[in-house]
């Protein structure tokens, strides 16, 4: 069907491209969802028929590299900005075999753990998670293309629907999990009764999910600005319990609550422009509460800095986060942020702090938790002003979103 959608000119021209070149090329997924919700994508994914030896012979091996086993891709770097091209793929033949031929034993019996084989773009639409994902769109004919036939009526709609059996789905890949209930939470959507059920009765399946895809999904979940949104719809699908299990078990304590609110209050600051969305400063926003818990102080109670207190912080960052493995970088700059909180009791430790590596994210922080126990933030930002390597930013308090409740349930 003709449609137009909002696509920028260098999209277009790199979909152009691969046409010009003699190959079917499509936007797919969460790009043509945002657009149809009227919101701006932050990336746009390319799918089409050019194999990866294909699509790097287009475009060249300059600005085009192959990555992935279990998934073979392609990054393209274009118009200033990567994207991820893939080709067409079907639905993949089972056989219980790791990617290096290894067997795979005690897994699901449908996981796919390899899936390469390549297909046509109805065949990769109908292998697809949910229909809302399941959309193509070409920008330089301006056709929209749904396989399904349920779609765009899903998104209007705010339903998110498995395609096929949604159990099977789950099974073949228990990160389907993940995505269902993060577009629950960031887009309010609810799923419908099939999916739902499923999900309930699939949740132990993750634990069979590659660990480095696990630890991947939540790094994007941190440097969202719904992470908050993403985790409150974990707890109430029961997935959090397998997911972060250190965070369920705190789910409606002082030290839970006041976690998940610091965490709101960033991603508000993120959504406004105020802060940039790093991983670490999310990590140490989370980890703050349990690390004064674990100092035996209340929320908002500053500890003394001593290398006991630092040994408790890197032990509150292990396990919070468990059993996810995030980066040794990121976790390096999120103990670094907390370890500095304790030096805001005294203003005299300005000049020592204002020049280290991570003042500027601690000093984030320390706004963060001020505007949460509706302290002066203004006032704080004047007394701790940024520092000369550190990029400017308002002390202005921004709009907060609705702060999450205990017991709080989708309307799924």
């Amino acid at each position: 069907m003709k449609h137009e959608l909002p696509v920028a000119n260098h999209v277009i021209s790199l979909i152009s491209e691969l046409q010009n070149a003699g190959f079917e090329a499509y936007i797919v997924g969460g790009a043509i969802r945002d657009l149809l919700l009227g919101r701006t994508p932050k990336d746009y994914d390319i799918s089409t028929s050019a194999t990866p030896e294909e699509v790097r012979g287009v475009f060249g091996r300059r600005i085009a590299r192959i990555i992935g086993k279990r998934f073979r891709l392609v990054h393209v770097q274009y118009g200033g900005e990567l994207f991820e091209v893939s080709t067409f793929r079907k639905a993949p033949t089972q056989g219980q075999l790791r990617p290096d031929g290894r067997p795979a034993k005690d897994l699901p019996e449908h996981m796919i753990l390899s899936d390469n084989e390549f297909g046509s773009a109805e065949e990769d639409a109908w292998r697809r998670d949910f229909t809302v994902n399941a959309l193509f769109y070409d920008p330089v004919r301006s056709e929209l293309i749904d396989y399904t036939g349920q779609g765009i009526g899903d998104i209007r709609a705010g339903i998110v629907r498995a395609i096929g059996n949604p159990k099977l789905r789950f099974e073949e890949d228990p990160v389907r999990m993940l995505r269902a209930l993060k577009l629950v939470g960031q887009y309010d959507f609810a799923l419908d009764c099939a999916t739902e059920n499923a999900l309930f009765n699939s949740l132990e399946l993750i634990r069979h999910a590659a660990p480095s895809r696990l630890s991947l999904e939540l790094e994007k979940i941190l440097s969202s600005s719904y992470g908050d949104k993403h985790i409150l719809a974990f707890h109430d699908y029961g997935l959090l319990a397998y997911y972060l299990p250190e965070l369920e078990e705190a789910w409606g304590t002082p030290a839970g609550m006041f976690a998940l609110n610091l965490l709101n209050e960033r991603n508000c600051r993120v959504a406004e422009g105020l802060y940039r969305n790093s991983i670490s400063l999310a990590m140490a926003t989370l980890a703050l509460p349990f690390v004064e818990l674990e100092c035996d102080h209340g929320p908002g109670e500053l500890w003394e800095m001593s290398p006991e207190s630092t040994a408790r912080i890197r032990s509150v960052l292990d396990r919070l986060f468990r059993p996810q493995t995030m980066m040794n970088r990121m976790t390096e700059s999120a103990l670094r942020v907390l370890i500095l909180q304790a030096l805001f009791a005294d203003p005299e430790n300005l000049d020592r702090m204002v020049e280290t590596k991570s003042y500027a994210h601690a000093r984030e922080l320390l706004l963060i938790r001020t505007a949460v126990m509706d302290g002066d933030v203004d006032a704080a930002a004047r007394l701790w002003p940024a520092g000369s390597s550190g990029r400017r930013r308002s002390g202005k308090r921004p709009r907060r979103r609705k702060n999450p409740k205990e017991g709080k349930k989708s309307d799924a």
